[in-house]
C-alpha cells in the first residue's frame, strides 16, 4: 500500500497531464479507499472514475478533455486541504 498523500498528486497530475491510470493500481496502491476522507477521498473516486470510463473516452472525443479539468479541480482541492 502507498501513501494516499503521495499516490494521489502524483497520479492526478499524470493523468491530467495526459497520461492513464488503472483500477488494478489504484487497488494496489490504496487498498482500502473507504478509509481515505474529504479531498482525498474525492481524489480516489474521480481517479476510479476515469479507470472505469475508458470505453466513453474512446466514444467521444470531448469528454477526457472534460474529466482532466474535474481532476485537476479535484488536485486543486487536495493541495488546498495540505495547508
Amino acid at each position: 500500500m502507498t501513501d494516499a498523500r503521495t499516490f494521489l498528486p502524483a497520479t492526478l497530475r499524470r493523468v491530467i497531464d495526459g497520461g492513464d491510470v488503472t483500477n488494478d493500481e489504484l487497488d494496489a496502491a490504496i487498498a482500502t479507499p473507504a478509509r481515505l476522507r474529504g479531498a482525498e477521498r474525492n481524489a480516489w473516486h474521480g481517479l476510479s472514475y476515469w479507470a472505469d470510463d475508458d470505453d466513453v473516452r474512446a466514444k467521444g472525443q470531448a469528454y477526457a478533455p472534460s474529466r482532466r479539468r474535474q481532476l485537476a479541480d479535484l488536485l486543486c482541492a487536495l493541495e488546498q486541504e495540505k495547508v
